[in-house]
């Protein structure tokens, strides 16, 4: 794939939804094929990668042309808009992953699910004084000079040879990691809590439900538990992962299938280990049968949808061709 290929597909991917991206991208195509043809045309041989870099360059950061077809801005100009979002981005992804992994290490050490939820509610915090401030600083870098413009110049250090190639599959939303890494990281809580004092109101009621039934669960549940742990923790570790570069697709669903892979292993053991509840003269026996076995088909399916989403051939993400090179190019 050639850095011009390479440049129109970041192109297309920061046009604004609704606007015709195969007429723009053949329309920038054909006027960077006619540069780079002319001034082949005027060298007498083939350009080198750094020469059609430099043309690359010249023409325009890729968010900065794809701005360019945005609607009118107020605060933030259109230039610098695609810039103020993913600098946004990136701080928030720093400060969040920071706090959540300190309030999650914190938790699991001391034992007490309360600092994860502290580091929740000082996430949400940090959300209102990140967005502030970064709000501030590209206000005040849209109305400097141009020579004081820092961002503005920050966006001209940019190289067309690290542009990277268009992915088999699709980045992982922020949100979607987010909120997969907080459930699980709450389930996992609650799982360990459960083999521990049962602070936590879920674990209480589920033990005092156990206790009213004169019932108690057998030592049966072991391995289904240590799987469902570690496959919590897994994807609790994936979730964060993706959440720092959603572009680690790859990892992330080879994580899944590891997850599904060892929790199934768990439930299968102890679905061979039973009976699971004394007494067992009771109905509930038949109940933790139907469970388990739900428990394995659901996961079957997770473990086959993520070796599937794994084995999937690469889509065609390159961007509309312009027209051929010249025999020289």
């Amino acid at each position: 794939m050639t850095l011009l290929d390479r440049y129109l597909y970041a192109v297309q991917s920061d046009l604004p939804k609704g606007q015709p991206a195969g007429d723009i991208i053949a329309e920038i195509g054909d006027d960077l094929q006619s540069q780079m043809e002319d001034r082949e045309a005027t060298l007498g041989r083939p350009l080198t990668e750094d020469e059609q870099a430099a043309i690359i360059k010249t023409y325009g950061h890729p968010r900065r042309i794809a701005a360019r077809y945005a609607g009118a801005q107020y605060l933030i100009g259109p230039e610098l808009l695609p810039f103020y979002w993913s600098t946004l981005r990136l701080v928030v992804t720093i400060v969040i992953a920071i706090e959540l992994l300190g309030g999650a290490v914190s938790a699991l050490v001391s034992h007490n699910g309360i600092l994860f939820f502290n580091a929740l509610y000082a996430a949400f915090h940090s959300l209102i004084w990140i967005f502030s401030i970064v709000t501030i600083v590209f206000v005040l870098n849209e109305r400097v000079p141009n020579n004081g413009n820092v961002i503005g110049t920050w966006m001209f250090r940019w190289d067309p040879r690290r542009l990277p190639e268009p992915r088999a599959l699709p980045p992982v939303p922020r949100s979607s990691s987010l909120a997969e890494f907080i459930a699980n990281f709450l389930a996992l809580l609650v799982l360990l809590d459960a083999g521990g004092s049962h602070r936590i109101p879920l674990d209480t009621l589920l033990a005092n439900a156990l206790r009213n039934m004169h019932a108690t669960l057998t030592p049966a549940w072991h391995p289904a538990y240590i799987g469902t742990v570690a496959g919590t923790a897994l994807l609790s570790f994936a979730a964060i992962t993706v959440f720092v570069r959603p572009r680690l697709t790859v990892l992330h669903e080879v994580v899944r299938a590891m997850s599904s892979a060892a929790t199934m292993t768990g439930v299968a053991l102890t679905l061979q280990a039973g009976p699971w509840i004394r007494p067992t003269d009771g109905p509930l026996n038949g109940a933790a049968l139907y469970i388990l076995v739900s428990a394995i088909v659901i996961l079957g399916f997770q473990w086959t949808n993520s070796v599937r989403i794994l084995l999937r051939k690469p889509g065609n993400h390159t961007p509309t061709q312009p027209r051929s090179m010249s025999a020289t190019g």
